[in-house]
């Protein structure tokens, strides 16, 4: 059995780093005289979800077909794999209140197919709420926590006894998905 080295990156981290690469130049679009952000570690999980799941609908997995394992957990949805591996990102450096490029960082190398996918969702998420990148992170904790996919998980994960609990894709592609406070 072949060891994977501890330096290889999660398949997910490049299609994250250039959807944070979109969030990014999304924030500054609608903040031109202000070069810092308050990307946060946290704002950037819920903003990952929404990206998700508004590429999704009943007939199509949409961005769920790359970002698969979101978990309910105490600040809504969190996609497991990227939380586990978020600090190997190739581009940036996360911290409790905002995102840095690394020094060096190389554009990441995503299919065009899935940067189209991106990019969709992106725009999708834009005309559902344009200020959406400029809510606080525990803003956008509110709104995930609106999601039945939230509710009906997190419930049975507390009454097993636990703070976490997958959230099937079939849940976030069905449901009713709300941007706004």
């Amino acid at each position: 059995m072949n060891q994977i080295s501890k330096m290889a990156v999660h398949p997910k981290i490049p299609p994250f780093d250039y959807i944070v690469s979109k969030l990014k130049a999304w924030h500054s679009d609608l903040n031109p005289n202000n070069d810092a952000d308050d990307l946060s570690k946290l704002k950037i999980m819920k903003l990952l979800f929404f990206v998700v799941a508004i590429s999704s609908n009943r007939d199509q997995e949409g961005l769920l077909q790359t970002f698969d394992n979101f978990m309910a957990l105490p600040y809504g949805h969190v996609e497991s794999d990227i939380y586990a591996n978020i600090d190997n990102s190739e581009s940036y450096l996360f911290n409790d209140i905002s995102l840095n490029l690394k020094p060096n960082s190389q554009p990441t190398d995503v299919d065009i197919e899935l940067k189209d996918t991106i990019d969709n969702a992106i725009n999708k998420l834009r005309l559902a709420n344009q200020n959406l990148i400029n809510y606080r992170a525990f803003d956008l904790v509110d709104i995930s926590h609106k999601w039945q996919s939230w509710k009906t998980m997190y419930s049975l994960a507390r009454k097993s006894g636990r703070y976490s609990m997958v959230i099937p894709k079939e849940m976030i592609m069905t449901e009713l998905k709300t941007f706004v406070l």
